[in-house]
């Protein structure tokens, strides 16, 4: 996935190009302070924390894209690989809009997986 690519390689041209500056553009992350409704706000947001971790890779794995006349989605689960080798799983999904100058992201969305059991204390079915 483009997106992963870019942000794997500090890229963040490609996410200012790639972010709607439309109000309702929206990422939320998988800390829950991390809830942004604005183009600049996102913008600057993903940049310091590529530059506060040092970097970090974004293994993609095999995520599925659709589209529906202008909307379009993307849903994956890519790895994170820190530079002190740790590594942990992620859920990504992407909401796109077709705009005049190509593809814009309304909506970012990662969070990483609690089991119901670690959530609720239950087994429930999945």
């Amino acid at each position: 996935m483009k997106i992963c690519h870019a942000q794997t390689n500090g890229d963040y041209a490609f996410f200012r190009k790639m972010f709607s500056q439309e109000d309702g553009v929206l990422a939320i992350g998988a800390d829950p302070n991390e809830w942004w409704f604005d183009y600049d706000a996102i913008t600057k947001v993903f940049q310091a924390q590529l530059e506060e971790t040092g970097g970090f890779k974004i293994l993609v794995d095999d995520p599925c894209a659709c589209c529906n006349g202008s909307a379009g989605w993307i849903a994956g689960n890519p790895a994170i690989k820190m530079n002190n080798g740790t590594e942990f799983p992620m859920r990504l999904t992407v909401v796109l809009e077709k705009a005049q100058d190509g593809w814009k992201i309304v909506q970012w969305r990662s969070s990483v997986g609690v089991s119901n059991e670690g959530l609720i204390g239950e087994t429930l079915t999945t």
